[in-house]
């Protein structure tokens, strides 16, 4: 059985089926860092906006298209909460096990079929979504668990020189060692690890 994207405004609880599924999607998230060479560490991540075009096709109906579509556009409007507060959507943009959560803050509208009285029926959509996350998502993406710092070798240095400078804790050199699957501490660093990356546990 075919799986059919959707998108789920979390707020209404409102299901919405997309007529066919996209051709193609892609996701990008960034990694953003502070320093350089050995002083490198990590800082967050950042999802990217997510941008996703799908085709509706009213033509058999012989319907105009943009009554089938404006749910979705809809979506670009807040919600009123009360008179003072607007709130925007949050949205589930799913289709098989991938899931995307966000606000759609944009929407391009495409015709490319009409019938003879100018109605069309035919679209594509391109919507596109805006990360939201909850605080607990947040301190996940900003490394709070789980930073590292990272740790380029050069020549002269040691484990427990690095443990010092990095960890200011000269004892730490094991941990450093077992993280970076180093099987001869005392040989460290030969010629093949010079330029190497470490990775420094919390």
């Amino acid at each position: 059985m075919v799986s059919k994207a959707q998108i789920i405004v979390l707020d209404t609880k409102e299901t919405i089926d997309v007529m066919f599924n996209p051709k193609e999607y892609s996701v990008s998230t960034i990694a953003e860092t502070e320093g350089e060479g050995s002083s490198l560490s990590f800082n967050k991540v950042n999802i990217s906006d997510f941008p996703v075009t799908l085709l509706f096709d009213t033509y058999e109906k012989q319907s105009d298209v943009r009554e089938k579509i404006e749910k979705i556009t809809s979506l670009v409007m807040p919600s009123v909460e009360g008179k003072e507060t607007k709130q925007p959507h949050i949205c589930l943009f799913s289709w098989g096990k991938f899931i995307y959560k966000g606000i759609i803050y944009k929407h391009d509208q495409k015709f490319t079929l009409f019938l003879p009285n100018g109605i069309p029926v035919r679209a594509e959509l391109t919507i596109t979504f805006k990360s939201v996350v909850t605080t607990e998502e947040d301190a996940k993406f900003k490394g709070k668990d789980a930073c590292r710092k990272l740790w380029t070798v050069k020549s002269g240095d040691r484990l427990d020189l690095i443990a010092d400078k990095a960890l200011k804790d000269v004892s730490l050199w094991r941990k450093i060692a077992d993280e970076n699957h180093i099987v001869n501490p005392l040989d460290f660093p030969n010629d093949d690890d010079i330029g190497r990356i470490l990775i420094i546990p919390d």
